[in-house]
């Protein structure tokens, strides 16, 4: 292999290996602001413990909450 080649093959493992975490921690935080959890402890308890913290995460993560209820009507709520 030439030179080029394996420089960019390691710039690409490094980039990987450092934009890897930052995605998962960013989609971490996401997720914590959905399910009603802080995404600032959840994001850096997952960033010192990754990649345990990430699994951890995904298996103890609260439920989704209840999405917005479908039934509304506006005739319900017109003045007459």
């Amino acid at each position: 292999m030439s030179e080029f080649t394996e420089i960019l093959q390691a710039f690409l493992l490094v980039t990987l290996y450092l934009a890897a975490p930052l995605i998962l921690i960013s989609w971490t935080a996401k997720d914590a602001v959905l399910r009603g959890k802080s995404p600032f402890w959840v994001g850096l308890i997952v960033l010192l413990t990754f990649p345990v913290g990430l699994i951890l995460w995904l298996i103890f993560r609260p439920k989704h909450p209840d999405p917005p209820r479908s039934d509304f009507d506006l005739e319900d709520f017109r003045q007459q």
